[in-house]
């Protein structure tokens, strides 16, 4: 056999095992995941909107994302499902933001006289 037919041949396994193969295993995650998907499931959009899963159709997801705000999203835009871990982070309120420390006053620089009023000048 020709070593550069080989060489092609073991390229071709390596690109399967490491891209193919784990993006459709990924793709099959995602689509077993978005068939699971169940009322009261917390979840994330692709844009980064999280929201609780309020009605399900063939095509939309309906997501609650406060107190009575709805939106709907296309099912396809649902990235993941939130762990109860997650969502328990999201309830509790933010810390609050550390103060930022004060600034040094800037130093005053005495501002040169104009080039054209000092030519005038001459």
């Amino acid at each position: 056999m020709d070593p550069i037919f080989i060489f092609f041949l073991v390229m071709l396994v390596f690109l399967y095992l490491l891209l193919i193969r784990p993006q459709r295993q990924q793709a099959k995650r995602h689509q077993e995941m978005l068939e699971n998907l169940s009322i009261g499931d917390e979840v994330v959009t692709a844009g980064g909107i999280y929201g609780e899963v309020t009605a399900i159709d063939d095509e939309r997801v309906q997501l609650e994302v406060d107190a009575d705000v709805r939106i709907a999203v296309s099912r396809r835009a649902i990235a993941n499902k939130v762990t109860p871990e997650e969502a328990a982070e999201m309830a509790e309120e933010p810390e609050e933001a550390p103060q930022p420390e004060e600034a040094p006053e800037a130093e005053t620089i005495e501002e040169p006289e104009p080039v054209a009023e000092e030519q005038r000048s001459r």
